[in-house]
């Protein structure tokens, strides 16, 4: 994109060169030879951004092959010139001062004879001064606002940093502590009622397992939170890795068989090529939508879980729950729908003959 912006001002030496020569019929009338170098120097120019140093070579080599008495003298050299301040923009050091040397060579190969040995190095000044002077300018300028640029960016990662860590101490001092309660909790009530009823004893070991299991993603969520490299990236992505993601999806649906619910699940093997992103996306959509089955659907309720890939990554959440039930105020499905919509996907939920959530994600793969 940068270089198509600037691609208007890359070409301008073109028509410049060519209302100059035209310009000058009746004066010195342009010559084949004029057009050549003329139109020569222009492209030189104009792609001088890609290899200074060596278009400042062929600029001074145009330079000696175009006579005093040519039309294009003057444009040649204005167009040398520019070449010369470019390459003081965009480089530094050894390679400016061969650029300059070279420039300065092929002056008095053209100047000397016809010049006063005393205006020779003034001549010179006159000529080379201010591109040289212009594009050191110019190039400090674009340092400086690079410089603060940078520091901006460091800002801005440091703040984000800031708040992770800040996030992830109030995750650990209030969630973390709760749930660990939980468990805790959970686990005494095993041990004091252990043999005195089979779906009690069920019920408290699911209980006591997804606890932990929420204790562990929440440990690992801190710890990514805390870890100021994974800035660029979402703090879950870590959770979904891409050989794991069919079974982490596999692990989501059997707890909800735990909690009661029967579910079908067809999952496509094929979500493990997806990016980190969206990996993370269809676990969180997954989980979400099963979550919901759980808390809205009812005793007994039947579930269907299909994740298919392609072009689109498509997932359908549905139950034959109550139609009426949902009037959750809670944020998931507004997490979902914000998370699916930053990757250009959409989300459809309806309600008649039970519950159904379909998402559609533009699929993107690591390979």
């Amino acid at each position: 994109m940068t270089a198509l912006r600037w691609l208007p001002v890359r070409v301008l030496p073109v028509p410049v060169i060519a209302a100059y020569l035209v310009s000058q019929h009746g004066l010195v009338p342009a010559t084949s030879l004029d057009w050549l170098l003329g139109m020569t120097a222009a492209v030189v120019t104009g792609v001088g951004v890609l290899a200074p140093l060596t278009a400042t070579v062929v600029q001074s080599g145009l330079l000696l092959a175009v006579p005093n008495t040519q039309a294009a003298m003057p444009m040649v050299f204005l167009m040398a010139m520019i070449t010369l301040g470019e390459l003081w923009i965009r480089r530094d050091g050894l390679p400016c001062l061969v650029g300059t040397a070279v420039s300065v060579a092929a002056q008095l190969w053209l100047y000397a004879p016809h010049l006063h040995p005393l205006l020779t190095p003034m001549s010179l000044l006159v000529t080379t001064a201010p591109p040289v002077l212009l594009g050191m300018y110019i190039r400090s300028v674009l340092r400086v606002a690079l410089a603060a640029d940078r520091r901006r960016e460091e800002a801005v990662l440091a703040a984000r940093v800031a708040e992770r860590t800040a996030i992830a101490r109030e995750l650990h001092d209030l969630v973390a502590h709760h749930l660990a309660s939980i468990a805790v909790q959970v686990g005494a009530a095993r041990h004091s009622l252990r043999g005195a009823d089979a779906g009690v004893d069920a019920a408290l070991a699911q209980a006591h397992t997804t606890t932990r299991a929420g204790l562990a993603d929440l440990r690992r969520l801190m710890t990514v939170l805390r870890d100021p490299t994974s800035t660029g990236e979402a703090p879950g992505a870590a959770m979904a890795d891409a050989g794991g993601l069919p079974t982490a999806l596999a692990a989501v649906v059997e707890r909800t068989r735990a909690a009661g619910v029967a579910v079908d699940a067809t999952i496509d093997p094929q979500v493990a090529d997806l990016d980190s992103i969206r990996r993370l996306a269809v676990l969180r959509v997954v989980q979400e939508g099963l979550t919901n089955v759980v808390k809205h659907a009812g005793p007994r309720a039947e579930a269907t879980v299909s994740v298919h890939t392609g072009d689109t990554v498509r997932i359908v959440v549905a139950d034959n729950g109550a139609a009426s039930r949902r009037t959750d105020r809670g944020f998931g499905l507004v997490g979902m729908r914000e998370r699916v919509e930053l990757l250009g996907g959409a989300v459809s939920v309806a309600a008649h003959d039970g519950w159904h959530l379909t998402v559609t994600i533009p699929a993107g793969t690591d390979r």
